[in-house]
Formats: C-alpha cells, structure tokens, sequence
C-alpha cells in the first residue's frame, strides 16, 4: 500500500516539473539580449562613441577638369583640358582688316588673330581642329565664326601635327561683325556637352584698330 501511494505521488510530480522546466526556458528566450560592442564600433579613448568614416571608391572620383577661363586678355593663356586632348591657347595679339587675297568681306571685317598652341597632352593634336575649338564673336548669345585661314594665302595658319611638349604659332583669321567688345570663346557646344573646360578673351575695338 506504501509502494502504490509513493508511485501515485511521482507520477502526479511529474507533469508539474516539467510545467515549471517549460516555463524557465520560455523566460530565458524573451528576455532581451544584452548588446554587445565590437572594437570597430568605438574609438579607442573607451567612451562609446561610433568612429563613422567614409570610404570612398576612386574609381568612382570624377575626372580632373580644367578650371573655366572667362576673364582672358590678349596676351593671356588658356589652360584647355579635353576629353581627349591637353592643351595651351595663347592669344598673342588681334588687328582687323578689310580685305584679303584681295577679297571683301561678308560682314564687318577680317579679324585676325596670331595665336599659339602648346600640346601639353600625352597624343598628338592637329593644330587647325585645335585652333577651331575657339570662334570668334561680337555677341555672346548669337552664333560664332571658325578659324578660316586655310582658305587664305596671305596668312599661314596653324596646320599639321603638333607633337607632346610641341608648340605652334600661326595667324587665325575670322570674319565677323565688330563692336566695342568682341570675344575669341570656346564654342558653347563644346562646353555644353563638358567636352572640354570654357574660356573666352575679350578684346576692344581700339585693340582691334591698333
């Protein structure tokens, strides 16, 4: 009769430690986890407080531009950089004239310029595309007029190659209208597809008339 009564009351315990088992374990998995703190998330004074740096991937840097010249004189230097090309535009001096070969022109004047180009690039450059980067205007809204010089005997123009650390020095001739202020500018539609770095050199009529 014992051995029945003592078998009766295990077997009545047993259902309550394994409640009481459940229990513990269901209060361990809701407590909250303790945060942890690697090394990379503090600095090394010990305080806590997150070193942020940010890392940034060269190979998404942008492409080194030349700066924008807009304030050139003549006798000034334009520092030109391309997307394919490196080079130096010197404006060394400007006059007008009425004719050429004989031949009146359209517009106001012939104006021409006597320019130099240095190729500071790595490639070598074609000296009349080069001198055509620049046109000639009176008007900064309106259109602009190229480097015609290959059409004209009486004035060597810039042609042929230029080579790396070369320079090359030849009159540009234009034909325009004339006013009090007048612009030898990189053409807006180069600077306008960031083809290359704007310049322009601003020049009077007296300088013109020299």
């Amino acid at each position: 009769m014992k051995k029945t009564t003592t078998l009766i009351a295990s077997m009545v315990a047993v259902p309550f430690i394994l409640g009481a088992c459940s229990d513990s374990n269901d209060d361990a998995s809701s407590a909250p986890s303790e945060e942890t703190t690697t090394p990379n998330e503090t600095d090394m004074d010990g305080n806590g407080d997150e070193d942020v740096e940010d890392e940034t991937d060269e190979t998404d840097a942008p492409a080194e531009e030349g700066e924008n010249q807009l304030d050139l004189v003549v006798g000034d230097t334009a520092i030109m950089e391309s997307n394919v090309a490196s080079f130096e535009f010197t404006l060394n001096s400007v006059e007008m004239v009425e004719e050429i070969d004989g031949e009146m022109p359209e517009l106001d004047a012939y104006i021409i310029a006597s320019i130099t180009i240095k190729n500071v690039g790595d490639e070598p450059i074609d000296a009349l595309e080069t001198s055509r980067t620049f046109e000639y205007t009176d008007f900064l809204e309106g259109s602009g007029m190229p480097d015609d010089s290959e059409w004209y005997d009486e004035y060597d123009g810039v042609e042929g190659e230029i080579a790396p650390g070369d320079e090359m020095t030849g009159t540009a001739v234009y034909q325009g209208y004339v006013d009090d202020e007048n612009y030898l500018r990189v053409k807006p539609g180069l600077t306008g597809i960031s083809a290359i770095n704007d310049a322009m050199f601003t020049f009077t009529l007296d300088e013109l008339e020299n």
